[in-house]
């Protein structure tokens, strides 16, 4: 396994006195990037220093800490570390495990770096990883950006090992003998890059025995056309700000529009993430509009007006807050209770919210579907609850109020918002 050379051609190597962040699970991948960077050290006169979140996602969880902190420390590693309940955190963000897991994750190495001063944080993905990437992201429809895969450098975040197979990987670790821990829930088919990889990659092999190589050349190719027409967008726009005159977007190609919108939410706090083709598209069309908002993911908020379009970030949804009887106020509603029911709360929408209608039980998705809700503004729509679960919403202008059987005594709720009276009903 020689990292040198592909570390040397990405400046990932630490200068002399410098401090790398080296992410560790406990996993083989993470461990063999630990075991490398750390063997590398003495020689280039850089520290490494250890990086483990603790997802508290498995009985198994606290073990894994503690194993790689055991390993650190007989090697005189520092070692920082984390935690948080990513079950919960996912269920009041209304994210996947998956995504929440990412982000808290990410958080903590950035903020652990900053801390400690490191120049590089280095994460343990690897050609296979690389490679499920593109596969993921072409089934999802995102895009020549997706097809790139994993960027081997993104600002302090480095991937000594994305051109490393995962059985150079494992040679490395019985050579060395390398101790590391087995996740369980990599076989858990519930994750999608699970059934990826446990499922639909055989099946693929059969047809190509290179797949990881062939996609990551793929990968590289696209990567590098994306950096050269990313470069002619830039060259449109603004050197700096987040505000741009729509005729300079409608003025450039439609492939190159895409991109300048991409660029101008790469510049808010929030970044890009988790925009999808179906946001894309929904900016083209206020572009063309040239009057309107728009509200995308993480709470960036796009305005046309005066023929400008203004990237911002916007006021995130309310939190949760317990309802009383009379006047309650969430965002921009008011939700009036005809009497007082303890544990009624009102909140945004989680995936799992499902309502009683008169033909049975509808999820909120399904509901927000059917009534042409789009999803750039569910999350700040109120959803009634009691005890956690959901009880009515507000769906559509000029709907009746609905009403709560509790203990025997009938309660009305009416919820209104800006003051002209729009009411809902429970479906």
């Amino acid at each position: 396994m020689d990292l040198l050379r592909w570390m040397q051609q990405w400046d990932m190597v630490p200068e002399k006195g410098e401090v790398v962040l080296c992410a560790v699970s406990g996993g083989r991948d993470s461990m063999c990037l630990l075991h490398y960077l750390h063997s590398l050290a003495p020689a280039y006169g850089f520290t490494v220093a250890a990086g483990h979140f603790n997802h508290q996602m498995r009985p198994e969880a606290d073990a894994d800490e503690q194993f790689v902190r055991t390993f650190c420390a007989e090697r005189s590693i520092p070692f920082y570390t984390d935690a948080a309940p990513v079950y919960e955190r996912a269920e009041a963000w209304n994210l996947s495990v998956e995504e929440t897991g990412r982000r808290l994750r990410y958080e903590f190495l950035s903020r652990t770096g900053s801390q400690i001063g490191a120049s590089r944080i280095a994460t343990a993905h690897h050609g296979r990883d690389n490679a499920e990437t593109v596969l993921l992201n072409l089934l999802r429809g995102t895009g020549t950006e997706g097809l790139g895969g994993i960027p081997p450098v993104r600002g302090k975040f480095i991937r000594p090992l994305l051109q490393t197979s995962r059985e150079e990987i494992e040679a490395y670790c019985a050579e060395n003998s390398i101790p590391f821990v087995e996740d369980s829930t990599n076989r858990d088919t519930h994750y999608a890059r699970n059934r990826l990889r446990l499922e639909l990659w055989p099946q693929l092999e059969t047809i190509n025995q290179n797949l990881t190589a062939a996609l990551g050349r793929t990968a590289a190719i696209v990567r590098a056309e994306n950096d050269y027409l990313d470069a002619l967008a830039e060259e449109k726009l603004p050197a700096e700000g987040t505000a741009v005159p729509l005729d300079t977007l409608r003025q450039a190609p439609e492939v190159l529009r895409r991109r300048m919108l991409r660029l101008l939410l790469h510049r808010l706090p929030t970044g890009k993430k988790d925009v999808s083709a179906a946001h894309i598209a929904a900016m083209l069309e206020l572009v063309e509009k040239g009057r309107g908002t728009l509200t995308l993911p993480d709470g960036a908020r796009i305005c046309c007006a005066e023929g400008t379009m203004t990237f911002s970030v916007a006021q995130a949804a309310p939190p949760e807050q317990a309802l009383h009887k009379g006047e309650n106020h969430w965002g921009d509603f008011t939700i009036t209770l005809s009497g007082e029911v303890e544990g009624l709360t009102v909140r945004s929408w989680r995936r799992n919210d499902r309502l009683d209608v008169e033909t049975g039980s509808r999820s909120l998705k399904r509901l927000f579907l059917d009534g042409g809700i789009s999803p750039l503004h569910r999350d700040f729509l109120p959803v009634v609850c009691l005890r956690g679960a959901a009880k009515g919403v507000y769906l559509q202008e000029n709907s009746s109020p609905f009403t709560l059987e509790i203990n025997s005594e009938t309660i009305t709720i009416t919820i209104t918002r800006e003051n002209i009276q729009e009411e809902t009903d429970n479906g």
